[in-house]
């Protein structure tokens, strides 16, 4: 289900030939000084965000100005690296969990589970002995065909709901063939932009998710929510409605049908995504479209520029690209979004 390293996923295809990267030190810590006013929030991504070779250094240059700094992980290398993440005041980590030991070690290769779960407590313990209230500790499971009705058994039975301080729940990102050949001539046209291959390791059609009753994925959220709620513990659900119809919708790619309506994605205006090759991206789920290179140019140069300008005044009339429906990230961002009314231009 990973687009990047699972089997359909970018670096996975080997007929592209294509390697991971590892991102200078030395550029983004430019990019960090030059953002410093700004206080932005800091979200370091992957693969594997804990196998950065630079990674204390770069969290001690984030919290230097003050900013937040949070990051997904699948866990594994949580226990070695736990006493310089509250050494250093890390803001938040999000462990990411598929299931009981079974289900996640299918999806995540075994051993994942038992080395996320010593993650976690070796970071429980370092918290209290240094004292410390951070890192925030939460968990992030992603609904697949595999696990969809395991989320009871993980929350309510296997884990310790004291050690997190929310929990978040998302449906699997994913696009149809259709809408990913509609986008791909969007960027050729648009940009110029041709060979895209991002997108293809999101492409799956609504036949591959037939197995999951939505019935019982619903039922077994709506408990979980409940259980959260008596220990005042926060759920974030992606999207935010987890009723039936809002699952059948979804999984059918009928998103036009479902309830977390949303007119548009504040994202072009508020964010960016940094990829390890020094490309900076609009979209933090597809890297195709590319505003330009840190290698290149700056960050100020690039945020300011012309092609970023033509794709934000592309939202702006257009509202989406084919392929935003299938980011149930979106649907946060358009909760958001209502909630800001008239000054997500301002």
């Amino acid at each position: 289900m990973c687009y990047y390293f699972g089997e359909t996923g970018v670096y996975s295809q080997n007929k592209l030939k294509i390697k991971p990267n590892s991102l200078d030190f030395d550029t983004i810590k430019r990019v960090i000084e030059y953002l410093a006013p700004a206080n932005p929030m800091y979200s370091l991504f992957g693969g594997e965000p804990l196998i950065y070779p630079y990674l204390e250094e770069l969290i001690l240059e984030i919290k230097k100005t003050k900013c937040f700094v949070d990051t997904p992980t699948n866990g594994t290398l949580l226990e070695e690296n736990a006493m310089m993440l509250v050494k250093t005041k890390f803001d938040s980590i999000r462990v990411s969990l598929d299931g009981p030991r079974k289900q996640n070690n299918i999806q995540r290769g075994n051993g994942s589970y038992e080395n996320a779960i010593a993650g976690i407590e070796a970071l429980v313990e370092e918290k209290k002995k240094q004292h410390a209230k951070k890192p925030d500790l939460s968990i992030i499971y992603t609904v697949t065909p595999e696990n969809y009705d395991s989320i009871e058994e993980l929350f309510l039975k296997d884990l310790n709901l004291e050690h997190f301080n929310w929990i978040t729940i998302q449906m699997q990102n994913f696009i149809t063939q259709q809408m990913g050949e509609t986008y791909a001539r969007f960027l050729k046209t648009e940009f110029n932009i041709e060979n895209a291959k991002y997108w293809k390791g999101l492409v799956r059609e609504p036949q591959d998710f037939l197995n999951i009753d939505c019935s019982e994925l619903s039922r077994q959220v709506f408990r979980v929510k409940k259980a959260l709620k008596e220990k005042n513990k926060y759920l974030l659900l992606l999207p935010p409605s987890f009723t039936l119809e809002n699952l059948e919708a979804y999984l059918k790619a009928n998103w036009s049908e479902m309830n977390d309506q949303y007119k548009s994605c504040i994202i072009p205006w508020v964010s960016t995504d940094i990829v390890a090759n020094g490309d900076i991206a609009p979209c933090h789920v597809f890297y195709d479209l590319v505003m330009g290179n840190l290698y290149e140019n700056s960050f100020e140069e690039i945020w300011f520029g012309s092609k970023y300008q033509k794709f934000r005044d592309y939202i702006s009339h257009n509202q989406f690209m084919s392929i935003c429906p299938g980011c149930c990230i979106l649907y946060l961002s358009g909760n958001k979004m209502r909630k800001k009314g008239s000054k997500k231009n301002q």
